[in-house]
């Protein structure tokens, strides 16, 4: 059975400060992933209602690499910032391994 992998759909300036450190960690100490893969920025936009196209995809982070959950289990993405929502998140205070990074536009 496969395992569980998670993402993080970013803008540049964080993806630039994501490949320096090797850490992924948001500014604001609380980070969001998401056991969905979006292929097209305007679906992963729209399903995790960003407020801001992403420029990146940060993993996949195997789950068993992953911190707890601390700030906020797994559920569904409300509407926001305009944007429909219907994705799945959770949060982390914990700082993850950088495994791989790649551009979206």
């Amino acid at each position: 059975m496969a395992q569980v992998q998670f993402y993080r759909y970013v803008g540049q300036a964080e993806a630039d400060s994501i490949v320096q450190t090797g850490v992924i960690k948001s500014s604001s100490g609380i980070t969001w992933f998401t056991p969905d893969f979006y292929e097209s920025v305007q679906e992963a936009q729209e399903k995790l209602a960003l407020p801001q196209i992403p420029t990146h995809r940060v993993g996949p982070v195997p789950a068993d690499e992953m911190p707890d959950f601390d700030h906020c289990p797994i559920r569904p993405v409300r509407p926001r910032y305009g944007q429909p929502g219907g994705g799945v998140e959770a949060a982390t205070t914990g700082e993850v391994k950088l495994f791989r990074i790649a551009s979206l536009v």
